[in-house]
């Protein structure tokens, strides 16, 4: 497990910490599943009660692990899927998809005008985030080291994931909110998990307002 491990008490905010890859079967490291509402548990609590780090573990130079931290986010923000083959089969909208199995349709438009402009604004979102990573990997490809555009992927993304989520359960009316029972589709039990799972995309791995402070402080440089 990489952890940023604090070695210079003394030293400012940002300074003193360093990046180390800490063995987590070492006796001090305690492990607690948290159980989600969604009724998984892919997340935990870590403690360390006098657990080692070793000069063998540190990454990068010594109290230098905000740095190395930072550039490293910078990599995993601008990580994508690779792109679809040309001679792929175009994608079938979910969100349009549902609608017309839930909603229905009149005059080969979904019938629910609300529900049309959610489906659009949603879609042209994920794609416009979609093109946005694709540029930056293109960049990247050709040599240029991520830059500031990699701060919003977080946050745009983790929005777009939990949204998704919601308007898909939305779409489903009643049948979107079904936790287990003979009523409810294999489908649509999984779906009101994902929905329920998906509401911590904005808190794990930087929590939505964290995203935003490091946008405004290290990207537009305002102040404090």
């Amino acid at each position: 497990m990489f952890a940023l491990v604090r070695t210079n008490p003394d030293a400012p905010k940002h300074d003193g910490i360093s990046f180390v890859l800490l063995d987590m079967h070492q006796k001090g490291v305690t492990i607690k599943p948290i159980l989600l509402i969604s009724g998984s548990s892919p997340f935990c609590e870590t403690f360390f009660d006098d657990a080692i780090a070793r000069r063998d573990d540190l990454v990068g130079e010594l109290n230098k692990g905000w740095t190395v931290g930072k550039r490293l986010l910078q990599y995993e923000r601008s990580a994508a899927p690779a792109p679809r083959s040309k001679n792929a089969a175009k994608p079938v909208n979910a969100y349009a998809k549902l609608a017309r199995e839930y909603i229905g349709e009149a005059d080969g438009k979904i019938s629910n005008l609300e529900a049309r402009e959610k489906i659009v604004r949603q879609t042209m979102t994920e794609k416009a985030l979609k093109l946005t990573v694709q540029r930056v990997n293109d960049e990247s490809r050709s040599g240029k080291a991520p830059g500031a555009t990699t701060s919003i992927f977080k946050y745009v993304g983790s929005s777009l994931s939990k949204e998704g989520a919601s308007l898909k359960s939305l779409l489903r009316g009643a049948a979107g909110i079904g936790w287990e029972g003979e009523g409810f589709s294999a489908d649509e039990v999984e779906s009101t998990r994902s929905w329920l799972r998906d509401r911590a995309v904005t808190i794990y791995g930087g929590t939505n307002e964290v995203q935003l402070n490091i946008i405004a402080k290290r990207v537009l440089g305002l102040p404090d």
